[in-house]
């Protein structure tokens, strides 16, 4: 696992892609995603998003100083139509926003998550910007968890008029 040390006072995460083929270091926390899913399918979920095509999709994971998994972040890269932004087209639909869209992302800590959170979300937004991304697209804002992650990127955080939030790069 490449990594990248995070310093808090919480302790230290480090953060970095998760590729082994061996995802049961991370069924806990998938477990606790995917509440309604068996390990089955699961595991079928994570041999698609954690292939060796980086370019497609991948999985960030946040592990402790202890070495135990504390969250995980999965991703995809997409394109989408520059006419849902506001500061994108208003005729060419030819247009389109290469976007790292953040699919699923979970802590197992309750009481750190927001710490997590945004940890995993400052990696994102790195692997995103190597990869020429515009936009990073997150599940709501709305919840509590991302309070932290609101805060720091409150001027870059675009109103996509839909259920998602998406970062400006």
């Amino acid at each position: 696992m490449s990594s990248v040390k995070v310093s808090n006072h919480w302790g230290n995460l480090i953060i970095g892609s998760y590729q082994s083929k061996d995802i049961n270091p991370l069924m806990p926390i998938l477990q606790q995603e995917f509440p309604n899913w068996n390990s089955k399918r699961i595991k079928s979920y994570m041999e698609l998003v954690n292939h060796e095509n980086s370019e497609v999709s991948g999985v960030l994971a946040a592990k402790n100083e202890s070495g135990y998994y504390v969250g995980c972040l999965i991703y995809t890269f997409q394109q989408i139509d520059k006419s849902r932004f506001n500061n994108g087209s208003n005729g060419s639909s030819n247009e389109v926003s290469n976007v790292f869209v953040i699919e699923n992302i979970n802590s197992c800590i309750p009481i750190l998550q927001k710490k997590i959170f945004l940890a995993l979300i400052d990696e994102a937004i790195k692997i995103a910007q190597t990869n020429e991304c515009d936009y990073i697209e997150l599940p709501t804002l709305a919840t509590h968890s991302y309070e932290l992650v609101k805060e720091k990127y409150n001027n870059s955080i675009e109103d996509p008029k839909s259920f998602r939030t998406y970062i400006r790069l």
